[in-house]
């Protein structure tokens, strides 16, 4: 085969002298091969862009590169006897190489890319204009403190308030008489079995999230900071568990073997579920350190103790000097007397004078004074016998012995008895002078009815 011959000049390029690279020219055929019209010849090869020869040599069009180390050459040729053109293959590591039957790097399963690092994770942000409470609860007077009745009108103050849609105290719903940015309030609801003592108070959003108690607008801050960072390294100790359980891949054209979990250190999170994904459980509301819980005293209903007060003076011992007394039709006289005790006043309907008029019908007779109060709701409001747990001391109780209709007996609760079996109601009243009475003994004793009114 007669060698290519050199030019004649030197290739001039634009910025320095070059030798043209000379083109190793192509094989012919071997015999038992047969030519093909899609052969390559040596002008076609000559405009190719780059060419190989058998010492591992690539050469371009401007200088000699030499191939990676440990690696061949591929090269693929397409073309046709009237337009050839020249395709490279990328290089590949001889040891990937594989014989026919084996599968190569290029179809292995890809890697399992390693989880972010727990030291990047970001922490949960504090969300700001979140509702928070500053005060405690605060009465007109200034205390939280209150009758066992309900209805004291109370008030706690904060930030971002507008949104509280309700309020708890001891597990009874109060009030929400208005809430702005800045301040909640609140009418108490009336105590578990209108029992004293202090009840835990909280106020949620319209959420249903409790709101948090904190002495400042920082403390707050820290609150809602500490919550943040105790879910952050929840998250945190989650991926660092799953970052262990990946165990790296030795060759990387062999299958992903199933790994096989690393035990989360002592104290960190639960372990991960089958999508490595750790729950997200928020924690439980912060209240800033040295800060009390919201709270309220409920205590005896003032009135209420002046009523029942009155009524353990004079259930035997008329008070005839002030009010006189009806001979055999007493016990709306020593009700009404007891009221006002309680804190009532009289009216143009419900009154006695000892100088004037003296009795008015509904102070002074069971049916008239069960008309007025229907007529007066701010007073109080009617209750049914299956009302009875809603049946507080100093309510009214009545009863019709005969089932006509009107009402013939008049008295005022003195005690309430809730237990397993229901409640049990006892009363005081006049003419048939009692005291703690029970209502279900006069019942089974005369087959009357009895109802009830609450007072306010």
């Amino acid at each position: 085969m007669r060698p290519h011959t050199r030019p004649e000049g030197p290739a001039r390029s634009r910025h320095r002298r070059e030798d043209p690279l000379p083109l190793r020219p192509i094989s012919p055929p071997r015999p038992t091969d047969s030519p093909s019209s899609d052969s390559l010849s040596t002008g076609s090869l000559a405009t190719a862009a780059r060419s190989s020869d058998s010492l591992g040599v690539v050469r371009s069009r401007h200088r000699l590169e030499k191939a990676p180390s440990g690696h061949r050459p591929l090269i693929w040729l397409a073309g046709s006897a009237a337009a050839a053109s020249l395709c490279f293959g990328l290089f590949v590591p001889l040891s990937s190489q594989a014989s026919p039957g084996v599968a190569t790097a290029a179809s292995a399963p890809l890697a399992a890319s390693r989880p972010v690092p727990a030291s990047v994770v970001a922490a949960v942000p504090v969300v700001a204009g979140s509702p928070v409470i500053y005060s405690a609860v605060s009465a007109g007077d200034g205390g939280s403190a209150g009758p066992v009745t309900g209805g004291t009108v109370v008030s706690v103050t904060g930030s971002g308030l507008a949104g509280v849609s309700g309020v708890s105290f001891g597990g009874n719903a109060g009030t929400v008489l208005s809430a702005t940015d800045t301040t909640v309030t609140i009418s108490t609801p009336a105590s578990t079995d209108y029992g004293t003592g202090s009840v835990a108070v909280s106020l949620v959003d319209s959420t249903g999230a409790i709101v948090p108690v904190a002495s400042t607008p920082a403390d707050a801050a820290n609150a809602a900071a500490a919550a943040a960072t105790a879910v952050a390294a929840s998250k945190a100790s989650s991926v660092a568990s799953l970052s262990q359980a990946i165990t790296p891949l030795v060759d990387a054209a062999a299958p992903l073997a199933a790994a096989t979990p690393t035990p989360a250190p002592s104290g960190a999170a639960s372990a991960l579920a089958s999508t490595g994904a750790a729950a997200d459980t928020s924690p439980a509301v912060a209240v800033a350190a040295g800060v009390s819980p919201l709270t309220f005293q409920y205590v005896p209903d003032p009135r209420i103790t002046a009523q029942i007060g009155y009524v353990r003076a004079h259930w035997n011992s008329y008070n005839s000097a002030v009010y006189g007394a009806i001979g055999g039709n007493d016990c709306v006289n020593f009700t009404s007397q007891s009221l006002i005790a309680r804190g009532w006043t009289m009216d143009a309907e419900w009154s006695y004078s000892a100088a004037g008029a003296g009795y008015s019908s509904a102070w002074s007779s069971s049916t008239a004074f069960a008309a007025y109060l229907s007529a007066h709701p701010e007073r109080a409001t009617p209750l049914t016998a299956g009302e009875s747990s809603r049946v507080k001391v100093g309510d009214i109780v009545q009863f019709d012995w005969d089932r006509s209709g009107d009402k013939d007996h008049t008295g005022i609760v003195t005690r309430v008895v809730k237990d397993t079996s229901g409640t049990h109601l006892y009363y005081a009243g006049h003419t048939e002078d009692s005291l703690d009475k029970s209502v279900e003994e006069s019942l089974a004793n005369t087959g009357g009815t009895v109802s009830y009114w609450s007072v306010a």
